[in-house]
This record gives C-alpha cells, structure tokens and sequence, in this order.
C-alpha cells in the first residue's frame, strides 16, 4: 500500500510539475491538515473487490498451500490548496484540481512501468477512475470538519492485491498399503 501511494504522489507531482516549484508540493493527507502540500491524497475508503475472485487456497510447491490474495477498492480524494493570496487562491485552486482531472483521464492505467513495481500475483495493471460525487457525498465524506469541505474530486483505484501470508503445510501421500481381508473366495486382492 505504501508503495503504491508513493506511486499515485509521484505520479501527480510529475503530471503537475510545472504549477509546483521544487519537490514535496503531493502527499498524503486528511483535507483539514495539508500542511505545506498543495495537492493531497486522502484515502477515505476501503472496499472489497469481487472483479476476480481466486480460489481460496494456492498450491505453493509440493508441500504448501496458501490463501489467495485478495483484491481490494481503494478510494481517495484529491484537494488542491494554494498559497496564494486571497484574491487568487481560489483560482490556484481551480487550476491544480482540474490538472489533477486531467491527469486521472490521461492515465486510465498503472502499469509497472508507471508505478515501479508489479501490481500483484494475478494482476499486471490497476485502473484509475474519476468518481462522480455528488455534494452531498463530499460533505459526509469531509464531515468531521469543523470549516466547510474543500473542493476536492474523487478517484478509485482497484483492484489492489493484498496478500495473506497464512497457510498450511499438506502432506501427500506417497505409498498406499491396501489388503482386503477375506474377499469373495477368501482370497486377497
């Protein structure tokens, strides 16, 4: 997980490289607590996903099996904070969230070329998709603000393997002793 929120930060502080000067302007954050970040990422929802479904245990050479991974949704949104002055910063603000669209709908797709890493066992690349909330659902979601919500747009990334590391031990049978004591004719078979 981490390494895939490293990946998204990466991928918008490259996306929106030249409205930051420097580096550390994207980075994970509630919307109430940006610090000095211009673009934050707030995780505000975790939710299985039933896209792929593997069976319940993985045969991991002769003598193991594991439990297969699962896959999961992952939902965040994006809130722009300027550093401008009052008569700008809305439109700072505007500015980065609608760059932050535009990044969303020109990568539909991670891949390990884009995230660095191999997404998962069973899958090669994730989607990244815009969602569609409504007031509302901003509201609740940023609802244990004190100010009003900030601006901000929703994404979702699925699916996201996550890997248990329990498992069992199984042991084949290798030899069968088997004898039938007094068949039809009392004879062994």
């Amino acid at each position: 997980m981490k390494r895939l929120e490293q990946s998204l930060t990466e991928l918008f502080s490259r996306s929106l490289s030249d409205l930051f000067p420097g580096s550390g302007r994207v980075g994970i954050c509630t919307p109430e607590e940006p610090r000095d970040l211009m673009l934050g990422l707030y995780l505000y929802s975790i939710r299985p996903c039933y896209d792929i479904t593997p069976q319940p245990l993985v045969q991991k050479g002769s003598g193991f099996r594991e439990q297969a991974p699962q896959f999961l949704t992952l939902y965040y949104l994006l809130t722009a904070y300027s550093k401008a002055e009052d008569a700008h910063k809305t439109q700072e603000e505007h500015n980065i969230l609608f760059r932050a669209i535009e990044t969303l709908l020109n990568t539909p797709v991670l891949t390990e070329r884009e995230l660095g890493f191999r997404p998962g066992t069973y899958v090669d690349r994730l989607q990244l998709r815009m969602l569609d909330l409504t007031p509302e659902e901003m509201s609740n979601i940023q609802s244990y603000r004190e100010s009003p919500p900030k601006l901000s747009v929703g994404f979702y990334v699925t699916p996201v393997e996550i890997s248990a590391v329990a498992g069992k031990a199984v042991s084949r049978t290798t030899s069968a002793d088997i004898q039938t004591v007094g068949g039809p004719q009392g004879r062994e078979l």
